[in-house]
């Protein structure tokens, strides 16, 4: 009987805890019914005696938002009986009058994979509170254009507004409201601007305005907007325990259409350009010499469908002139899609002597206030062209120099030979050469073995090849020696007959080029930079080329005085200690470890017109260094050499703010911000003249924190020999006139630093970024088509980069907005370009 007892309560056990195990289940809480339309509403995933893994997240439902709000856990126990239940709760917002259904799936809960049932709703009035006021009743949103019916292409006003009967308390949170546009382009929504109404009856608002165009003929029904709103719906408690209740809504409007109308028959000429335009055009010089540029500026400006136009109608030029083509210019203020110019500048170098007629240019848009179509004519010009002066060349040749900086035209017939590497594009600077690094420092005790009298002839002979070393490459040592040949080239050409001083002349030319630092073949007179050498210049290429071979009485003497007075850099003996010159062995181990030969660097890779290259190279240097600003500046010029300008004028910004004091850095930036159309704030303000200015480029912002860092340290120490001197120590009367100075000269030095500091803003921050072109600001860190806010972002935008996810990084911008881009579309000004 023992025995059985056992088996007995152990059936019994067994039978009664066969329901708890069965009883696992998920459901929605309500399992259906209906939803109010635009009210918030609360629904629950009840997970009865389990638990979820993680948070649950439903399926996607077309015009059902689901959001998670939160989780609790609720424990019983009943006559001997333990439950546990947790209840996951959603804020729920059906967004359209239609029927929604929540089809079944699975969750992972701590008693394994459970389904949850399918739930259906219907839509259902919205209240507010328990007034039974209906939501379009208490609150209306309106999207309203200027017309109804409008031109494909026509600019016209679109505005917004949303309202609130009085006594209802709306807040309105950040006043942004959901909208998808498409097909519909827009600019930037105004700042939400507050208005009260007593049209039907009293009432408080926002107000919100917008130009829009529509790209393609067609009936348009504009998408629905929705707007979060918290309405006050009463108040709970007594007397100073009061609290006013809210209730939020989603409110939407009504529906809108918009009659887009074809555009007539179009005549010759129309590029697809409707607004109201204004042209110009200008032509400088009108007289030339044959082989020197004309620049003929054409300027587009005006409102309309700036996104269509991509251009300027071609021009036509006479067959004697060779044309030259740059990009054309756009320039647009931010915010402002549909108003801007288009300004293209062609460059035209006439061949042949001549009187010439530029036409005129006409441009032909569509007029939407009349309906019709119109022309507006540029006018063109007329050009005298002279013969090309002889003083550049003989009769026999075949080229008319063109002005410093325009390429040269062949007129005869071009010669069998290899094409020169295009040199860089008119107005950006030379690559910088790296900075080099400073030696490690050596050990006392390492200094003092090599000091050992041992090795101190060893040492001796060591600094006797270094130097000899040094002097042997020394970049200076090319024009030291031309100079010493010119003297004995002026000396010989004074005693010299007529017949042999060509000669001597093409060896004067030749070290004269040298000695300036001209890196050309046959360089013009101009690029010498002086008028004593250009003079000399020009009177020998005329001895030398044309048909009267002799030079003047006097040109001996002025090349010896203006050679005298040409200054030269004398070797510096400090050159000495640069590694290269004192370790040369390390080099040549470097050398004999190297399997290939070292490829060529990126400047020279730069001057040989592979752009490329050299930008992958200075690339990977920034990757390496973000803080390398002269890599940052040579990538920004190999940037701007293929048209990158986005990228170029971001790179450029950097450099600019790691060394503004760099003429280098200030001109490329304003030439690549300018190609680029955008200027980061607040550097445009730093470019400016100005006393803060100016004095703000003198350092970088870690350059001025140091600066503040020593006046702050002297600031102490002055103030702290002051107190000394109070207390009776030092006694000396010298100590009180200079701890004063000291500490004025600091608290001077200390507020220069600080507002120096200030004036470089946002990018001062080592977290900062600069979008270098268009795009969206994203609030979830994905492409893909989900419920999610996005923004339009300007290219030259400046944030804080704050997080990163995968490839995406999200920005925080000064008046608290933040948003995801991906890492690509951004240059960090002070770290690498992973972040």
């Amino acid at each position: 009987m023992r025995r059985i007892i056992p088996a007995t309560l152990l059936l019994a056990a067994a039978l009664s805890a066969a329901p708890a195990l069965s009883a696992q289940s998920v459901h929605w809480e309500p399992a259906g019914g209906s939803l109010p339309v635009g009210e918030v509403a609360q629904l629950q995933l009840v997970f009865e005696d389990c638990s979820p893994d993680d948070t649950p997240a439903p399926p996607k439902v077309d015009g059902l938002v689901v959001d998670y709000n939160g989780q609790s856990t609720n424990i019983s126990i009943m006559n001997g009986t333990f439950s546990r239940n947790v209840t996951v709760t959603y804020a729920a917002l059906l967004q359209k009058q239609d029927a929604v259904d929540i089809p079944s799936f699975s969750v992972n809960t701590s008693k394994g994979k459970l389904a949850v049932p399918a739930a259906h709703f219907a839509p259902a009035g919205a209240t507010v509170g328990s007034s039974g006021v209906s939501l379009g009743d208490a609150a209306s949103a309106r999207l309203t254009p200027s017309s109804e019916s409008v031109w494909a292409g026509e600019v016209f006003d679109l505005k917004y507004s949303i309202d609130v009967a009085d006594g209802y308390g709306p807040s309105w949170g950040r006043g942004v409201f959901e909208w998808d546009p498409s097909p519909l382009v827009i600019e930037d929504w105004t700042q939400p601007e507050p208005f009260h109404s007593n049209d039907n009856g009293a009432r408080t608002g926002l107000g919100y305005q917008t130009r829009a165009m529509a790209p393609s003929p067609g009936r348009i029904r504009l998408k629905p907007t929705s707007q979060l709103v918290n309405l006050s719906v009463g108040v709970t408690g007594f007397g100073f325990f009061q609290q006013r209740q809210s209730q939020q809504f989603a409110v939407p409007d009504g529906p809108v259409s918009i009659d887009v109308r074809p555009l007539p028959p179009s005549p010759a000429g129309f590029t697809g350009a409707v607004g109201d335009f204004k042209i110009s055009s200008k032509v400088i010089p009108l007289r030339v010499n044959a082989g020197e540029p004309i620049t003929w500026t054409v300027d587009l400006s005006g409102s309309g469908n700036w996104p269509a136009i991509r251009g300027l109608p071609s021009r036509e030029a006479p067959q004697e002139f060779h044309v030259i083509l740059p990009k054309p210019k756009r320039t647009q203020a931010p915010g402002k899609l549909f108003e801007g110019s288009l300004s293209e500048d062609v460059v035209l170098i006439p061949t042949t002597p001549g009187t010439y007629t530029l036409p005129d240019l006409d441009f032909t848009y569509f007029e939407p206030k009349s309906g019709a179509y119109a022309t507006i004519t540029a006018p063109g010009a007329t050009v005298t062209v002279d013969p090309a002066p002889q003083g550049g060349a003989g009769p026999n040749a075949a080229a008319v120099s063109a002005a410093p900086g325009a390429p040269s035209l062949s007129l005869g017939t071009p010669a069998l030979e290899a094409k020169a590497p295009e040199p860089p594009a008119p107005g950006l600077g030379d690559p910088l050469q790296p900075g080099e690094s400073a030696p490690l420092p050596l050990r006392l005790r390492t200094l003092a073995l090599m000091c050992a009298i041992p090795f101190a002839l060893l040492g001796l002979l060591w600094l006797a090849l270094a130097l000899r070393r040094a002097k042997a490459t020394d970049p200076l040592k090319p024009q030291r020696d031309a100079r010493t040949r010119m003297g004995a080239t002026l000396e010989a050409l004074r005693s010299a007959p007529s017949a042999g001083a060509a000669p001597l002349l093409l060896a004067w030319q030749k070290d004269s080029a040298v000695l300036w630092g001209i890196a050309h073949a046959a360089p013009p007179p101009a690029a010498l930079g002086d008028p004593a050498w250009e003079m000399l210049w020009s009177e020998a290429d005329r001895s030398l080329y044309s048909t009267d071979s002799l030079l003047p009485a006097d040109w001996v003497g002025r090349a010896q005085s203006a050679l005298t007075a040409k200054p030269q850099k004398p070797f510096s003996p400090g050159r000495l200690f640069l590694p290269r010159n004192l370790f040369p062995f390390f080099v040549l181990l470097l050398a004999a470890a190297g399997a290939r030969p070292a490829a060529a660097g990126p400047i020279e890779a730069y001057r040989g017109g592979d752009f490329a290259a050299a930008g992958a190279v200075w690339s990977g240097k920034v990757a390496a260094d973000p803080l390398d600003w002269s890599s940052r500046h040579n990538l920004s010029l190999a940037l701007s050499q293929q048209d990158r300008w986005g990228e170029a004028a971001a790179q450029a910004s950097a450099a600019f703010v790691q060394r503004p004091s760099s003429p280098a850095t200030r001109r490329q930036m304003a030439l690549a911000c300018d190609k680029a159309g955008f200027v980061p704030e607040p550097l445009d303000v730093l470019l400016q003249p100005g006393p803060v200015q100016s004095l703000a480029r003198l350092d970088s912002p870690g350059g001025w924190q140091r600066t503040g860092a020593v006046a702050a340290a002297l600031a102490a120490a002055s103030l702290a020999l002051l107190i000394a001197r109070a207390y009776g120590a030092p006694r000396q009367g010298w100590v009180l006139p200079v701890a004063l100075a000291v500490l004025a000269a600091s608290l001077l030095v200390g507020a220069a630093s600080a507002v120096a500091y200030r004036a470089f803003g946002i990018t001062a921050d080592t977290r900062a970024v600069v979008v270098w072109r268009a795009g969206t600001l994203r609030s979830v860190p994905t492409e893909a088509d989900v419920s999610q806010k996005t923004t339009p972002l300007p290219a030259g935008s400046t944030a804080i980069a704050d997080k990163v996810f995968l490839e995406w990084i999200r920005l925080s911008f000064p008046d608290g907005q933040t948003g995801w881009v991906p890492r690509g579309e951004a240059v960090f000004l002070w770290q690498s370009p992973g972040g």
